[in-house]
């Protein structure tokens, strides 16, 4: 059960980040943390996306604009040192609803609040501060996207304005967060022998998503990364019942 839960989160999480630069942390965490401690899994989801993201980057490479991107990135990379720090202090059934949360008001974003929000291009300028909470949730759980994902979502960007800072954007947290992860000792023996296992797994799952991303429209792309997010958030309330 082990193994295959460790494989589904790399195939799901893969194939997720490959379509959208983001989510790897949203699917693979749902069933990571069935089987192993959140000071494991976060890095494992990290370097999975980092290994992700730079297979796809050729591709997407042309989408990312900096104006766009540094800002947050400015952000992300003062909060990812206060999220690594805060990883081992939250127990882990706390840690799995918190992710669940995350998850949920994710969807809400996208499902129901997205076209009813809206800011004028002006409140880009606080795009820092997005960043930084980004920051936080990257060295705290990987989940850097969710922020940046209600974020683009307020200006209306298209989907491929989107994929470009979520590629920028979360390629740099998972760098800061690694760096960091090392300080801490958290890449271990124990990391590596997970991480050998998933990362091959992630970049093959990467590779489909981003050609499944160039031919999905709009309408299809929701529903997909819609019905996959719901699915991570049932498998991580179901772990919490079950213990």
């Amino acid at each position: 059960m082990e193994l295959f839960l460790l494989v589904a989160g790399a195939i799901l999480g893969g194939f997720v980040n490959g379509m959208t630069g983001f989510g790897f942390a949203l699917m693979a965490s749902g069933l990571w943390l069935q089987i192993l401690a959140p000071t494991l899994v976060v890095p494992l989801v990290v370097v999975s996306m980092l290994a992700s993201n730079l297979q796809a980057l050729p591709r997407v490479w042309h989408m990312i604009e900096a104006r766009r991107t540094l800002p947050l990135a400015l952000g992300g990379l003062l909060g990812v040192p206060l999220g690594v720090w805060l990883l081992p202090q939250i127990p882990i059934d706390q840690f799995k609803l918190a992710v669940v949360v995350l998850i949920l008001l994710n969807f809400l974003f996208i499902s129901v609040l997205r076209n009813r929000l809206h800011l004028p291009a002006r409140y880009e300028n606080v795009s820092p501060l997005a960043g930084f909470l980004g920051g936080i949730f990257a060295g705290l759980n990987g989940l850097s996207g969710v922020v940046t994902t209600i974020w683009s979502g307020l200006f209306g960007w298209s989907k491929r304005e989107k994929r470009g800072v979520f590629q920028g954007y979360n390629l740099i947290m998972a760098l800061t967060s690694l760096v960091f992860f090392y300080s801490r000792g958290y890449l271990n023996t124990e990391f590596f022998y997970y991480a050998v296992i998933v990362i091959p797994i992630s970049l093959i799952s990467a590779f489909i998503g981003v050609r499944v991303f160039e031919r999905l429209a709009d309408r299809q792309f929701t529903i997909l990364i819609n019905g996959l997010l719901l699915f991570s958030a049932f498998n991580l309330l179901l772990s919490v019942v079950v213990n």
